[in-house]
């Protein structure tokens, strides 16, 4: 159990983070879609912060012998949901660079030729 000393710093730290991020999404640094994740997240950390007892009772409906195992699980799932969909994000931007740099080519292949 939490003392609460330490729910504090907790959502304090928390709540920084959100902050940070909104300010990344106001000045177009940081895409809304993106975040929407880590945002889902840090409401779901600030839940079992202060609502230990949903994450208890989310172990044993789930059938896990710890709070922490099943915080480490749901962390490495959502690892590897963010990691794949960066993944996916830079094979679309690779895809579209290509197509892109190729149009540049035969544009210049084309000024050439007019050129000449």
């Amino acid at each position: 159990m939490l003392s609460y000393t330490a729910r504090l710093f907790i959502s304090t730290i928390i709540a920084l983070f959100l902050m940070w991020m909104l300010q990344l999404i106001r000045k177009h640094t940081l895409n809304i879609r993106y975040a929407l994740s880590w945002f889902l997240l840090s409401v779901a950390l600030l839940l079992f912060v202060w609502f230990p007892q949903l994450l208890n009772n989310l172990t044993v409906l789930v059938g896990i012998y710890s709070p922490t195992n099943l915080l480490f699980f749901v962390g490495f799932c959502l690892s590897l949901g963010i990691i794949f969909s960066l993944t996916n994000i830079v094979s679309s931007h690779a895809q579209k660079i290509k197509q892109l740099s190729q149009t540049i080519a035969l544009m210049d292949k084309e000024l050439r030729s007019h050129d000449e």
